[in-house]
């Protein structure tokens, strides 16, 4: 079966369940940018995902066809990363590392100025980002998937399997917590000069 890009998801999901390959390459492909945003929400070290993403894909291409109502494949899809994400994060033993470690190191032979302003830029980057790694997982998950691939509540709610309301509210008490949190270092920051 030749796969067409304006396919809906359960067609997909019934062709990959009778074994069409590309279906369900087109699944995991349409789906990738929220659910690497769900897997880096758990797991926080950006050098693990790509590991649990591969467990994931195998999971799913096993289970398929266990799915018993293709409608609901991305909430099904979710409690699986979710699943496996909480299972490599408990086996791993080292502190994770976060995405902001991944950034490249400052030419020692730039100009002072910029030198100064690329440190405070680096330093206001690494303060958001602990920050959202500090959300509790409930939050921080819907934070992380409103900003990867732009999704809506709607979209939200059914990958996290959760009511459109629960998605706006732990969305609004997220950014409230980042807010403070932010502020509060920029508070201290600023007291310390």
């Amino acid at each position: 079966m030749t796969t067409e890009k304006g396919q809906n998801e359960p067609a997909l999901v019934y062709a990959a369940q009778r074994g069409d390959k590309e279906s369900l390459q087109l699944l995991l492909r349409r789906n990738w940018a929220w659910l690497k945003g769900l897997v880096y929400s758990i797991v926080r070290d950006a050098d693990d995902i790509d590991d649990v993403l591969q467990d994931i894909c195998v999971r799913v291409i096993s289970n398929i066809d266990s799915l018993r109502e293709p409608q609901r494949f991305r909430p099904w899809l979710a409690v699986l990363a979710r699943r496996q994400a909480l299972r490599y994060r408990q086996q791993k033993t080292q502190r994770p590392r976060p995405l902001n470690e991944k950034l490249p190191g400052l030419n020692c032979d730039e100009k002072s100025t910029r030198l100064l302003e690329n440190i405070e830029q680096r330093e206001q980057y690494k303060q958001v980002l602990d920050a959202i790694e500090s959300l509790p997982d409930k939050y921080r998950q819907v934070f992380v998937l409103e900003h990867i691939d732009n999704l809506t509540y709607r979209q939200i709610a059914e990958i996290l399997d959760i009511p459109v309301t629960t998605v706006q509210i732990r969305l609004v008490r997220a950014r409230k917590i980042l807010y403070n949190l932010v502020t509060a270092k920029n508070k201290n920051r600023i007291l310390e000069k």
